[in-house]
């Protein structure tokens, strides 16, 4: 099995950096999950959270 990171996080100066390689066709975004990792992730680099 192949392990393959697709979402990580971190710091940058002050600022922070999300990134995410899901999504590579729009159906991908149908599973409620794929779209909270996103969501999550935007609203933390915001400092929403």
């Amino acid at each position: 099995m192949i392990k393959i990171t697709v979402v990580w996080e971190k710091y940058y100066g002050q600022g922070r950096v999300f990134y995410c390689s899901l999504g590579h066709v729009a159906a991908d975004f149908d599973v409620p999950e794929a779209r909270e990792i996103v969501k999550r992730g935007i609203l933390w680099a915001a400092r929403v959270f």
